[in-house]
This record gives C-alpha cells, sequence and structure tokens, in this order.
C-alpha cells in the first residue's frame, strides 16, 4: 500500500474513532489501583484532566504503561486517546499499541479473559469495538509482521465476540 493509501485509511479510522467515542465522558477516578509505585501512579497521573482528544503520540509514547493502571472508565476514555495520535501522526512504534494487541489477543474464548481484561473490554460500545477493530486492520496494514503469528486474526476474533456481546447488551429488551 503506498503511502497516500495509507494516509487515507489512517484518516478514515481516525474519523470512525472520533465518532465512535465523541459520548464518552471523562472518568471520575483515573485508577482503582491501591498498590501503584510512584511512578506508575505518575503514568496515570499525567493523563487527568487531558480530553482524549488532546493526547499526543509523544505523550502515548511517554507514558505507555498507563494503560495497565487506568480504571475501567477512565481505560475506556483515553482509549482513543491512546489510538488517535498514531493515526494523525502515522505513527504505529509505541510500547502502548503492543500492549494492547497483547491485551486483545486472546481469541473468541471468554475463559482467557483475565481479571484486567474483564472490567475494561467489555464497557465498550458496538461502534467503539468496530472502531478498534477498524484501528486494528490498519496497524496490521502498515505492520504486518509486528507480532505473533495470526495476532491480528486473535485480535479481531476476540473484538468480534465483544461485539457481539455489546449487541446484545445495547438491544432493547423484547416483552413477552
Amino acid at each position: 500500500m503506498n503511502s497516500e493509501a495509507m494516509r487515507s485509511q489512517a484518516a478514515a479510522v481516525l474519523g470512525l474513532i472520533e465518532s465512535a467515542f465523541a459520548d464518552r465522558s471523562p472518568p471520575s477516578a483515573m485508577t482503582d489501583s491501591l498498590q501503584l509505585s510512584d511512578s506508575e501512579y505518575s503514568e496515570v497521573m499525567s493523563f487527568q484532566g487531558l480530553r482524549w482528544q488532546d493526547v499526543t503520540f509523544e505523550h502515548v509514547q511517554q507514558y505507555s504503561d498507563a494503560v495497565f493502571w487506568f480504571s475501567p472508565t477512565a481505560f475506556c476514555y483515553y482509549l482513543p486517546g491512546l489510538l488517535a495520535p498514531g493515526l494523525r501522526d502515522m505513527r504505529w512504534d509505541c510500547n502502548a499499541y503492543d500492549s494492547l494487541i497483547g491485551c486483545l489477543d486472546r481469541g473468541p474464548e471468554p475463559d482467557n479473559w483475565d481479571d484486567f481484561f474483564v472490567p475494561r473490554w467489555p464497557l465498550l460500545s458496538v461502534d467503539e469495538i468496530e472502531a478498534v477493530a477498524s484501528w486494528v486492520r490498519w496497524l496490521e496494514t502498515v505492520q504486518p509482521k509486528g507480532f505473533f503469528d495470526n495476532a491480528y486474526e486473535r485480535v479481531l476474533d476476540t473484538l468480534t465476540l465483544l461485539k457481539w456481546k455489546a449487541e446484545e447488551r445495547e438491544a432493547p429488551a423484547k416483552t413477552p
């Protein structure tokens, strides 16, 4: 894929992310862990007060481990802030991205969902999950050999199952 096509794909994915996460409210708590080191706490708190739309790639790169220490609501709020800067800057060389792919590389088997995954990823809406899946497909385009064999396939399978569960959750209740 040429660079113009890659930029066009990135712009389309960025639009999906901006639309899908537009109504997310800032979190009331940045972390729910009581066992953070001073440096871990500093990483998380470096996002406090930032709108996810204002997070830069440099910020994500410098504080990439914050993804592990966010509370579930902070994770969902700042997830687009982690993804969007790479799309804007055409950058994919970030430990946070490795971490996110690692979190999602479970395949469609809920038994593989751990205590970090379960309180966070299932909180996303159908549109948010679709936006994340679009980002994963973009990442696969720009970095096809960036992860273990079939990692992208397993990640997309995980996102598909999350989407099905979100569709069930978001469907209006049927009356008998």
